[in-house]
């Protein structure tokens, strides 16, 4: 069965999930060894609605089969969500989250920087891959995958404005520099960018690291605030990857800087 079928015929939650949620409810934290690298993507978003933080619109670029679409609706249900996925293979289950939800649109494009029409993407040979990325110019992968593409500032309706606190997010694999990029609209009207990052290029890829977003972020008037999700690579543990979750500097949530 394909991921996309699974996440339509099964239940959200895995047996982890379920040991997570009892031992949460114990007042303990489970997680894998090392400490320091963890998966808090459900309790980073639960913080942020704790610290009364309340978007109107969320917009998911690299929406996938709508993973975080259904966990950040359970956290923010009200939020209307934008869905941005260029793999058709994943159209037919974000279809059904868009008929079910009624507030959420689909926009069947990959999202990159000013001037690119179309670009070249690299699946590994998995039909529907959470991990398919875009390709840069001079990568050594082999495209299986071609997608029409446009700027976030293109895609984004209009209509949104500051009071709508919105949430971007971006999984995109390391091209998250280059959506940044033909977002500058975009960055001035959201409140929270909670995107993937790379902490260092591995086999010979060539796609933005932490240190370029953390660049983009600070240049559009955002601050670090907190990390969702840390990942080691196998072999050493060494931090490979993450989720950072960054806020406009002039947020209520960047402001509360009380230490109790």
């Amino acid at each position: 069965m394909d991921r996309c079928s699974r996440n339509r015929t099964q239940s959200p939650l895995t047996w982890r999930d379920t040991v997570h949620r009892l031992a949460a409810r114990a007042g303990v934290v489970v997680h894998n060894w090392p400490a320091n690298r963890f998966e808090a993507m459900a309790d980073a978003l639960t913080l942020l609605r704790r610290a009364a933080y309340r978007p109107a619109t969320v917009i998911d670029c690299g929406a996938n089969c709508g993973q975080f679409a259904t966990l950040v609706t359970t956290v923010f249900p009200d939020a209307t969500v934008h869905l941005i996925e260029p793999q058709a293979y994943c159209w037919p289950a974000l279809e059904r989250l868009v008929r079910e939800r009624g507030n959420a649109h689909l926009y069947r494009v990959a999202a990159t920087e000013p001037g690119v029409a179309r670009v070249r993407m690299h699946r590994g040979g998995s039909t529907g891959s959470t991990g398919a990325f875009v390709i840069a110019a001079g990568e050594p992968y082999a495209a299986d995958l071609e997608s029409d593409a446009a700027t976030l500032d293109q895609l984004v309706p209009s209509s949104l404005t500051r009071s709508d606190r919105a949430l971007l997010k971006l999984d995109i694999e390391g091209h998250e520099a280059s959506a940044l990029r033909g977002a500058l609209r975009l960055l001035g009207l959201v409140e929270v960018v909670l995107s993937e990052v790379q902490f260092f290029n591995a086999n010979g890829g060539l796609r933005s690291s932490f240190d370029d977003v953390a660049a983009l972020m600070a240049a559009s008037g955002f601050q670090l605030y907190d990390f969702a999700t840390m990942g080691a690579r196998p072999r050493d543990k060494r931090l490979r990857q993450g989720d950072a979750i960054f806020v406009r500097r002039d947020s209520p949530l960047a402001a509360d800087v009380s230490w109790d």
